[in-house]
Parts: C-alpha cells; structure tokens; sequence
C-alpha cells in the first residue's frame, strides 16, 4: 500500500515508531516547515495531494478527525473510500474499543430501539458491568445469545440464551461482531432460524485483505437489507436496515455553492451556484428570476430567492456546500439527512430547521455587532428596521424581541413543504431587497459588507414567532 500521513501532530509523534514507514509515501500537513524532522519521505501541503500516486490518506487525528476528513474529500477531492484513521496503520489500534460500543449505542438510541439482541457476548461484557453503563434508558431490554466466546455477566443482560431457537420474541435490533470472513454464515443463521429484526449492527476495520472494506461489505450485506456505514477512528458501523422503504417524495435540498467543492450530489442534493460561481452541468442563481446581483450582501438569500422563483417541488430545502443536516445526533459525513429519514420527520413537522443557537449573554445583535465593522452594523440594523416597519409592521416588536434576545436559528438552512418556503419568502423579501439596496457597504471589508446578510439570517426567528409551525431542530455540519 502506498499512505500519505496526513496531520503531522502529538499523536503522529506519539505513534510514528509503531509506522509501517516501508509503506509510507508522503506526509502531509497544512503547515510543513523545512525544520520538521526528516523521516526519509516528502513533506507536502494538502493541495499537492492531488498530484502523486497514493491508495489511501491517513488522518493522524482523533478530536478533529470528522472535520478533517470533510476537507479532504470536499475541498481536496480524496475519495472518501481512500481515507483512513491513523489506527488502521499502526500497529495494535484495530481492536473493539469502547469510541465503537459508544457509536453503536448512539444509533441504537437515535433510531429509539427498545429491544436488543446481542449476538455473542464477547465484547459488550468487556466494557460495560451494567446495562444502564449501555443505555441511558434503564427500560431498555438487552438480550444475549452464548457463543463459544462469551462472557457471562447477568448484571448486563435482560436474558441469556443458549441459541437463536430459545428466542421467542423479535427485536428492533441484533448485534454482531463476526469479521467479513464469517459475517454470511452469522447473517444466515439469523434469518434461517427467523428472528425479527428491524436492524443489525456490526463493525469491521476499514481494511480487508488489502482492501478497503467498503468494496465487498456493500455488495455482501445489501442482500439483507438497506445498507448504511458510519466511520469513526476505531472502524466502520455497518447498519443494514431490513425493513427499509424508499420515499419517493418530490423533495429537492439545494446546496449554495460559491467555490469549487467536491460535494455530493445526487437525486436530493442539488448544486446551486451563487456569486459569480459556474460549474458545468449545475444550477446557477444567474439564470432565471433572481436578485444575484445582490449576493455580496446577502450571501445564500439570493440562493433562496431563486429557489423561490425557479423551482416548483412538493419539499424544498437549502442546504450550504459545507453545512448539512445530520440524520440524527452521529456526527458523521456518513450520516447525512436523506429522503426517506426528511419525509418521515416531515409527517409530523412542519419544517426542519438547524438547532437553536444559545448565544449566552450576548445578544443575538451583540454577536453581529461584536463580528463585523460596527458602524457598518448598525446602519445595516436600521436598515432592516426601517424596511420591517414599513412593510411588515406587525412584526416590528418581534423583531426587536430577536435582536434583544440570546437565542437564534442561523444558517438559512431548512426543509420544508412548498407552502411554507413561499410563505416565508413573500414576507422576508417584502423588505430584504430594499433594504440591502439602501444599505451603503462601499469602503468595508468584504466580511462586513454582508451585514444584510447577517441579519437575514436571523429572520427565521421572527417569522416563527409569529408562525406557529411544528419545528423540528436538527444537528448539522458546522465546519467554517
């Protein structure tokens, strides 16, 4: 194999003697200085990645690591399948650790199972002494199955059985731990015997026999149900979910672009250019009814007026290149919002909006105030005041209550049915446009010019206060 070593800090200098180097074919950093020690290889910046031969990139990172492997497949085009954690290339990190059993019961408790079957026993008893050390939820019934390897502990399991033909009830989810090896056998002996299950769960490494685990473990597993993974730094979850449904509603989340990004896009996802950007084959805010001209000044809001003049789907939402809805509390870029998880939460809300920000005790004006240019930011205040109280008077005081306040929706970002978005774009727009063409940015830097923008933002929170939809708050990507 041929690794570029990417992040060249403590836990590089911890781990570097327990590296293959004979497999080593570049280190990379954002900031490589002639004075690093020479370990015989080059030393490149993250850019010139693109320009040598590799089969994978190593992050030498545990805190930042999710944040840096978003940089590298968006802003340095590497295949997410050609990324690794640093434990898949040092000696002795490969095993089960407790980072994996704590990503298996954040699932378990995002898609609220109640009852679960442990498959084995070899590794639960390993970490946990009771089942509450598991679950948050003490109501939770976890069952186990023997194995020649278990581990007996009565203080975890509801019950223990001696095979899957003493189980009389079904299960919302059952977990595995067999390798890729013996995985079919495991799977097979599970439906053979007819256990109900909406869910199973098992981890690999991110390497099998020389290759990235993805290539077999997808085409392996689909057989048995809707395949999804989540990667951390110990290893890749593997969730098949048996009972899958594909929703087919006639939803599209536009994605603002204003840089080249290696985003993905797909049936759901779909590339918007704004400000200036162009890309073949995707939209662009340019063309059609649109207030582009304005986007220095109001960042992804003429992105929302497009979509608002230019689009007719049943469900819309806005997204941004780098920020994205997750599906639920795993921070992952696995795990983003799909159709089918958007439909089910919008049959019971009326929109999906980012989660409140708490600003503590700064106001949601202060914390404008305190980034930009301050003249600059209270001539944009007055601006968007002005222009509420003259076309939205009704809201004038909610308006004030918001910018007084210490909470706030930001990023633009949501979904929602048509109505909703053409609602709320009639009233954000009855005063947005005027009030970002009287307000004058020249001679500020490029940051402070988008004031209008900045107070845009925050309109979500106006309009509902008024509004009373069903909201749902989600978690997002908030990488800068």
């Amino acid at each position: 194999m041929r690794i570029i070593i990417y992040a060249l800090g403590k836990i590089y200098e911890r781990e570097k003697e327990q590296i293959d180097w004979s497999q080593v074919t570049a280190l990379a950093d954002k900031s490589i200085h002639l004075e690093m020690e020479n370990e015989g290889v080059p030393k490149i910046t993250p850019d010139q990645i693109k320009s040598i031969e590799y089969d994978y990139v190593a992050i030498f990172s545990n805190q930042f690591y999710e944040e840096i492997r978003m940089e590298l497949a968006g802003e340095y085009s590497v295949p997410l399948d050609k990324i690794l954690p640093w434990t898949e290339v040092v000696k002795g990190k490969k095993e089960i650790g407790l980072q994996m059993l704590e990503a298996y019961g954040s699932f378990l408790e995002a898609v609220e199972c109640e009852k679960i079957l442990d498959a084995g026993m070899r590794i639960l008893p390993n970490h946990y002494l009771t089942k509450t050390q598991f679950f948050s939820d003490g109501r939770i019934i976890l069952d186990g199955i023997l194995d020649d390897e278990a581990i007996i502990n009565n203080c975890l399991y509801d019950n223990i059985y001696e095979s899957y033909k003493e189980c009389k009830d079904s299960y919302d989810a059952v977990l595995l731990w067999e390798n890729l090896d013996n995985i079919e056998a495991q799977l097979n002996k599970l439906w053979d015997k007819k256990i109900q299950t909406r869910y199973v769960l098992l981890s690999t490494g991110y390497l099998w026999r020389g290759k990235h685990t993805g290539e077999t473990a997808d085409k392996l597993l689909q057989k048995y149900g809707k395949v999804f993974r989540i990667s951390n730094i110990w290893g890749i979850l593997w969730i098949i979910d048996t009972q899958h449904r594909e929703k087919s509603e006639d939803m599209h989340i536009y994605v603002a672009m204003h840089k080249e990004y290696n985003m993905q896009a797909n049936e759901l996802y779909v590339p918007l250019c704004v400000g200036g950007f162009q890309k073949s084959g995707y939209l662009n805010e340019q063309i059609g009814e649109n207030i582009a001209y304005l986007n220095p000044k109001i960042n992804e809001c003429t992105a929302l007026y497009w979509i608002w003049k230019n689009t007719d789907t049943e469900y819309v939402g806005l997204n941004h290149y780098r920020r994205y809805f997750y599906k639920n509390e795993i921070k992952s870029i696995d795990n983003r919002l799909d159709r089918t998880n958007a439909a089910d939460i919008l049959q019971h809300y009326d929109i999906i909006l980012t989660k409140v920000r708490p600003m503590g005790t700064v106001t949601v004006y202060g914390q404008i105030y305190n980034s930009i240019d301050h003249t600059l930011c209270e001539r944009g205040y007055f601006a968007m005041r002005r222009g509420i109280e003259r076309h939205q008077p009704e809201y004038l005081q909610v308006f004030d209550d918001v910018m007084k306040g210490h909470n706030t929706f930001l990023c633009n970002m949501f979904i929602a049915r048509r109505e909703i978005l053409n609602d709320y774009c009639e009233w954000l727009f009855s005063f947005l446009i005027e009030a970002a063409e009287e307000t004058d940015v020249e001679g500020y830097d490029s940051y402070s010019r988008r004031v209008i923008g900045f107070f845009a933002e925050r309109m979500w929170t106006v309009w509902l206060r008024k509004n009373k939809l069903r909201i749902k708050e989600m978690p997002y990507v908030a990488v800068k």
